[in-house]
């Protein structure tokens, strides 16, 4: 069988801006290449928001139409550890799509996600800590997935779990989680903790696509359909992976042509690239002659006449007066931004999705240490963060009072008492 592999492209993105319909046109590419395979599978952060607005959500829901009406003889086997016999019947319609949400999509239990909510319209088949098995022609996949969930709590969630390759199966075990050996960040989860014996691994979140290994298996890192920060690596085109489960299925399609092209295990592995994308470019100039400057950034536009490209600039040693006339210039053919010096001591500067992003993490942090000195379990941050980053502050004290009657540690033989204002005002 032929599965498509495609993650982070971030519906939403860039809403309001000239890259609004980045991501659309990227998925909507990425999908017309995939039509040929048995299924698809969605790595995470389909859309940018925990809760994208009607516009997005139809969009997307536009998007994920055409899979269905492929003709396609797979059929849905059963589930692992998920009730499959409430399904919709078009998420099984023609070529099926398989998803986990991200850590942008990501809701505190009890609230639906966005691709939960794709599910209950018919559109996918939702996993989080389950499975699915697919037959065709007497061969089957069995696929499970670990959703999303804070890197603290990854290696906890993995082992309560426990999931098992399947006999008679060939299995597949995707997830969106950080993973220490790629990406340098607290409280990564380390590759070695993932389970044995599945024929291939999926992992989404990190942006730069990578083909690895894992136990003597495949390791594939999806990369993301757009670049959301621009940073050297997002000059690399983009692009999914499409992988055939047996040599004697060979694919003839004319969007091979370019693809790189690997084989292990008894499997090939194509990577497709897409061809319809905005370009990026990282360019540092150091005391240049403003005509110097002039000359690249026109061979830049000439090069790209379809789609303006990003250009992220560093001026060093010039006048300050360059960047208006740089913006004056190209600014109508190019999607520019500058990078600052940074002098001595100075914050580096971030981008507004960056800076969106730190306060969050700041405040999650500010909100766990309080909540353990109250005596809670640290995890109980997590649901109340979000909860109160939705707006919902009454769910949230309640949580935080039911919790406290459960977990709150004694302090000097007295329970630690959380303060209410329903109940500060008797």
């Amino acid at each position: 069988m032929k599965i498509a592999i495609i993650s982070d492209f971030h519906f939403g993105f860039g809403a309001g801006s000239e890259r609004a319909n980045d991501a659309y046109d990227a998925f909507k590419e990425a999908i017309e290449k995939a039509l040929e395979c048995d299924i698809i599978l969605f790595a995470g952060d389909l859309f940018d928001e925990r809760n994208p607005d009607m516009e997005n959500f139809s969009k997307a829901a536009e998007l994920m139409i055409k899979p269905m009406l492929i003709q396609n003889d797979i059929r849905l086997v059963q589930g692992m550890g998920k009730d499959v016999s409430n399904l919709s019947e078009t998420a099984v319609m023609g070529t099926p799509i398989v998803a986990i949400h991200g850590t942008h999509e990501r809701r505190t239990k009890g609230l639906v996600n966005p691709v939960e909510a794709l599910e209950k319209a018919g559109f996918l088949i939702y996993l989080h800590c389950n499975g699915v098995i697919f037959e065709k022609s007497g061969e089957r996949i069995a696929i499970q997935g670990m959703s999303g969930v804070p890197d603290q709590y990854a290696e906890s969630v993995l082992s309560n779990w426990n999931p098992r390759p399947e006999t008679g199966c060939f299995n597949v075990f995707i997830l969106h989680q950080s993973i220490t050996e790629f990406l340098y960040a607290p409280h990564t989860l380390d590759l070695n903790k993932l389970p044995k014996g599945f024929d291939l691994y999926i992992n989404g979140h990190i942006h730069e696509a990578k083909e690895s290994e894992y136990a003597g298996r495949p390791f594939l890192l999806t990369g993301s359909l757009i670049p959301t920060q621009i940073k050297e690596e997002s000059e690399k085109p983009k692009g999914f992976w499409i992988v055939e489960t047996s040599d004697n299925d060979h694919m003839k399609s004319e969007i091979l042509i370019s693809s790189k092209t690997t084989r292990k295990n008894n499997m090939t592995i194509h990577w497709i690239e897409l061809e319809n994308q905005r370009k990026v470019y990282n360019l540092s100039f150091d005391g240049t002659e403003a005509k110097e400057i002039e000359e690249k950034m026109k061979k830049i536009t000439h090069e790209n006449p379809l789609k303006k490209p990003i250009v992220r600039i560093e001026l060093k040693g010039t006048s300050e007066k360059l960047e208006d006339e740089i913006r004056m210039k190209f600014g109508s053919s190019l999607l520019i931004s500058f990078k600052k010096e940074k002098a001595p001591h100075e914050l580096p500067s971030r981008t507004i999705h960056e800076h969106k992003l730190s306060v969050e993490e700041m405040g999650r942090k500010i909100l766990s240490e309080n909540l353990s000195k109250a005596g809670l379990d640290p995890k109980t941050f997590e649901s109340v963060f979000e909860l109160l980053s939705e707006g919902k502050a009454d769910d949230a004290i309640n949580t935080l009072l039911k919790t406290s009657e459960k977990e709150a540690k004694p302090a000097n033989s007295k329970q630690t008492k959380l303060f209410h204002p329903e109940k500060a005002k008797d």
